[in-house]
């Protein structure tokens, strides 16, 4: 994963059914679109191509998505925002725009579900050597982003486990509420006066200040991005779950 961290799979789990639910407002920090049918979204891709399990269109239309982060730039020219889809269960989909740079003569990056993680690799590689690029946590009845974030510090250092806090983070634009596990202000300081370089804390959901990490709290599920040092070429803003209904179409869940 970035970082070179492992992440614990002991928390991995699939994404639920009850983990749909009506959409959240998006952040004020990006642009949210107006909800689109499968039906409606098909008939009108007249440049691109519907995708195989939604049948969503690959042109990444803003309104396919709870939000995006339009301030996101290409990595070049001919890079094209994508619309990807990873299937989690039979009913249920993860649907996000990534930037496809294959008309740079860039490899592509495959996106696939790993026991309740998105991953990523570059078309060829092997899926053992695949990075992590979020984790979806369900929460149960009545339990906050938070609480569930906070479960995860069972996995740092026991003298680590009562100094860790989750806040607000103001940073990152999201469509649900993103929130940071870090270390406790104090512990923050004695981590950094201790400090020769890199540094890590909270447990491999927590804080490190190799790599961007950050948690989003939305209605019925805990989303932890794990987006590397550097841009990635998907828009974690943009990560919306379809889900399919008696009838067959797909439409946005949350």
């Amino acid at each position: 994963m970035p970082g070179s961290r492992k992440i614990a799979l002991g928390l991995a789990c699939v994404l639920l059914a009850a983990a749909c639910s009506p959409e959240p407002a998006a952040s004020p920090e990006v642009e949210a679109g107006p909800s689109a049918s499968t039906t409606e979204i098909s008939a009108t891709c007249r440049n691109g191509a519907p995708l195989p399990i939604t049948g969503l269109c690959n042109t990444a239309d803003p309104s396919l998505f709870l939000a995006i982060d339009d301030t996101i730039e290409t990595f070049a020219t001919r890079c094209l925002w994508r619309t990807e889809e990873v299937q989690f269960s039979a009913d249920d989909v993860l649907v996000f725009r990534a930037q496809d740079c294959s008309p740079e003569g860039w490899v592509r990056n495959i996106y696939s579900h790993v026991s309740g993680y998105l991953k990523h690799r570059m078309d060829g590689t092997p899926e053992d050597q695949a990075g992590f690029a979020l984790q979806i946590i369900p929460l149960a009845a009545g339990e906050t982003a938070e609480e569930a974030a906070m479960k995860t510090v069972a996995l740092a250092p026991e003298e680590e486990r009562g100094r860790c806090v989750t806040k607000p983070n103001t940073i990152t634009r999201l469509a649900g509420r993103p929130f940071d596990l870090a270390p406790q202000p104090d512990f923050m300081a004695e981590l950094e006066a201790a400090a020769d370089g890199l540094f890590s804390a909270c447990g491999p959901n927590g804080f490190t200040n190799e790599a961007v990490q950050v948690w989003e709290g939305r209605a019925n599920v805990a989303l932890f991005h794990m987006l590397g040092q550097d841009t990635p070429p998907w828009d974690p803003a943009s990560f919306t779950f379809y889900r399919k209904a008696a009838d067959g179409r797909w439409a946005k869940a949350s």
